[in-house]
């Protein structure tokens, strides 16, 4: 008799080794495979981009952006190291629920008419709200709680358009929602990471780091056009260029803020500080900062999810990373980087998005109607 005999259960430990042989091999093949057809189609959609920029700079006589050289790219791995160190902190600063400085409810005016702004500025519609708070009183003197009149810093007569309208409003019901951003953009990637963002029907932020080229201003256009939010990040991403003073942080800040409105024609409302909103290098101008860009209308995001991808990481560790501490959290904002060295984010981001999906988030752009997150 076959069953029960020695050459049936010879049979069956065959069966049963070759079963725990093959099963692997195959599902090892699927993902290299899958993979493959990943790279194949960031190799296609990077060779577009770059063919792209070249015909941009051969129009214009600049030279297109390259996300993976240059300053922004010198820069990252000290940002992102400093934007790392600053979970711990920002854990212990959301718990106290207190903020870091009382915003004042004030719009102060522009400089006095004989003052030239150090740079050409975009002028501002005469219905725009920006304008309007601009043509307030004179905030070199005002008085004070006592009555008695007090000189205010002159930076706060640069730039006189350099104002937000302000959200007052109760913070839109964001439970269960994930916001995916992007730092230190645009780049070469710019392109991939929005072909995977409208093939997974989702939207994101761009906290970008804008260049004064025409193939910059083409990335930041199509952003805006796909319907997807624009903060400033930066101009320099120098941090001690930065953080010398508010001056210098309004100067930087209005570099960029410059070249996002003429490229989209809509002046940013948000802003993350470049390394997080405490770092080591904002110690000492960290409050005034925060002040004066909250006198002007702006609100600053930080996140509460780091996916860690500016060390290098592959799948799988970009993947439980983000996965593992999003899914901890109701409101996810995950940090990534838009650089040309970030390939592996791009690999990553379908994969996380439906991982997300799957645990019953939708997502969303960043706004002030949305709740910030504050280290």
């Amino acid at each position: 008799m076959y069953f029960g005999s020695v050459r049936f259960f010879k049979h069956l430990i065959l069966t049963v080794i070759a079963l725990l042989i093959i099963t692997p091999t195959v599902l090892c093949i699927v993902l290299v495979g899958d993979n493959i057809k990943k790279a194949d189609e960031i190799s296609r959609l990077t060779s577009a981009s770059q063919e792209s920029s070249y015909s941009d700079s051969e129009n214009s006589g600049a030279l297109p952006q390259d996300g993976s050289s240059g300053e922004n790219s010198s820069q990252e791995s000290s940002d992102s190291n400093t934007e790392n160190s600053s979970d711990s902190t920002a854990s212990t600063s959301e718990q106290s629920g207190s903020s870091d400085i009382e915003s004042s409810p004030e719009q102060t005016s522009s400089a006095s008419e004989s003052q030239t702004p150090a740079t050409s500025e975009p002028q501002p519609d005469s219905s725009d709200p920006a304008q309007s708070q601009t043509d307030q009183s004179d905030p070199q003197s005002r008085p004070d709680s006592s009555g008695t009149s007090t000189e205010a810093p002159d930076y706060t007569a640069l730039y006189p358009d350099l104002y937000a309208d302000k959200y007052d409003g109760e913070y839109i019901n964001d439970d269960n929602t994930v916001y995916l951003t992007f730092d230190d953009g645009p780049s070469v990637l710019t392109e991939n990471i929005m072909y995977y963002l409208k093939q997974e029907g989702v939207t994101a932020t761009f906290f970008v780091v804008p260049e004064d080229t025409e193939f910059c201003r083409s990335l930041l256009k199509k952003i805006h056009d796909a319907g997807y939010s624009i903060g400033i990040h930066s101009s320099s991403h120098d941090y001690d260029k930065i953080y010398g003073s508010v001056t210098d942080f309004l100067d930087d800040f209005y570099a960029a803020y410059k070249i996002v409105y003429e490229a989209t024609g809509e002046r940013p409302s948000i802003y993350r500080f470049p390394g997080g909103s405490v770092n080591d290098w904002n110690t000492d101008t960290r409050e005034a900062i925060i002040k004066e860009m909250s006198r002007r209308g702006f609100e600053y995001f930080d996140w509460n999810v780091d996916s860690n991808d500016w060390q290098g990481y592959g799948w799988t560790q970009l993947y439980n990373n983000v996965t593992s501490d999003a899914c901890e959290l109701s409101t996810p904002v995950i940090l990534f980087h838009d650089t040309g060295a970030r390939e592996n984010t791009v690999l990553v981001l379908e994969d996380i998005i439906a991982a997300l999906k799957a645990n019953g988030y939708s997502f969303g752009s960043l706004s002030q109607k949305a709740e910030p997150v504050h280290f």
